[in-house]
Order: C-alpha cells, then structure tokens, then sequence
C-alpha cells in the first residue's frame, strides 16, 4: 500500500497506559557524517514514513560515539508552518563535550566547518516491546552546528553545543523511529557505531 500523502487521519491516536512516556534519552549518541550513509540502501516503511527498518552507512564508514552522562544529552523538534508548502519539521539535538582536551576540541572545530550530520538517539521511553526505543534525527537534510559554547565559570568547563535542521532545510518528518527487526538487532547496530566493513 503506498503512502498516504492527504492530511487525512487514517487511525486512531491511543494512550497505552501500560507504557506511559517518560522523559529523556539514554547517555550515550551516535553522530554520523551525512554524507557517509548509503541512502539506496536505507529503507523506509512502505506505509509509514516515520519509521525506518535499516539504517545503512558505505562502506568503509562508522559512526562516531558522543558519550554521555544522565541526561547531559538531549534531543527535540517542532514544527514549522509553510504558506505555500507542507509544514516541515526542525529537529533539534543539544550534546555535551566533557573533556575540553585538544583531541575534543579538534572534534569539536570539526563540526564547526559546515558539514552535516545525522544523529541517532536512544530514548528512555522504549515502548511496547522496545520498538520505539530509536530516533534518527536529520536523516533527510541533515543537521549542522548551530551553537557552540565554553565558559569557565559555568557549566564545569565543558563544552557545550547544539545541531539543528538548517532554517528552510527542515525536515519533511519529525525524528524517524529506527527498528532493525527488534530492538535487540537495533542495539547491537547502534553499539557497534553503524559501521561497515570497507568493500
């Protein structure tokens, strides 16, 4: 069955009790350079174009690991209203750097220079049967460096800083649900960086 494109409801919207939502993401992130993901390879769900069933990087390529601690690490979007177009979506994801080192702040200076970026996340809140538990953030147009922050005198000295959907560049979802088969075959991907062996 295709897509419906109208913006006609086709189900309804339930609150299962049983998995009542909480607040926040797991510590650890995956930041990948956008232009590394296979995107003839990722595959989107026929009937729902907020879940994706494979993430697929090229080969050669891996994620890069954003450690986290608590809830240092945050994701969001909203929606942005279009006069002549679809309303789109703003994704949002605010990290933290720890250690101000000079290999960091290499990092760091890195994400400064333009590129984009996909983040994926692990939210606290899972779901029934952990299907929910992913989010990819940007996959369509990708994030870029919006803020970047360092004060000695606040926030312990780390360093601080945002992506966000490029004003007129948001996305035409709002962050995409990654299941790989299940949550368990998710979480080894995720683990292991998205990474793909060079072909």
């Amino acid at each position: 069955m295709p897509i419906d494109c109208t913006s006609n409801l086709t189900a309804n919207i339930t609150f299962d009790c049983a998995n009542a939502p909480i607040a926040g993401i797991e510590q650890n992130v995956i930041l990948i350079n956008k232009e590394d993901i296979d995107y003839t390879n990722v595959t989107l769900d026929t009937t729902n174009p907020t879940l994706v069933s494979n993430l697929q990087l090229k080969p050669g390529t891996t994620g890069y690991l954003l450690t986290g601690v608590k809830q240092s690490n945050g994701k969001a979007w909203e929606l942005v209203k279009k006069e002549s177009a679809p309303d789109k979506f703003k994704h949002t994801f605010s990290g933290v750097i720890f250690n101000p080192s000079a290999a960091n702040k290499l990092q760091a200076s890195k994400l400064a220079m333009g590129a984009k970026y996909v983040v994926v996340i692990e939210q606290v809140w899972k779901g029934e049967g952990s299907a929910d538990a992913f989010e990819v953030l940007g996959l369509k147009s990708g994030l870029e460096l919006s803020t970047m922050t360092n004060n000695s005198k606040e926030n312990d000295n780390m360093i601080m800083f945002e992506l966000a959907s490029v004003d007129g560049y948001e996305e035409v979802t709002m962050p995409q649900t990654l299941l790989d088969g299940d949550y368990a075959a998710t979480k080894t991907a995720f683990t292991n960086l998205f990474a793909q062996a060079a072909g």
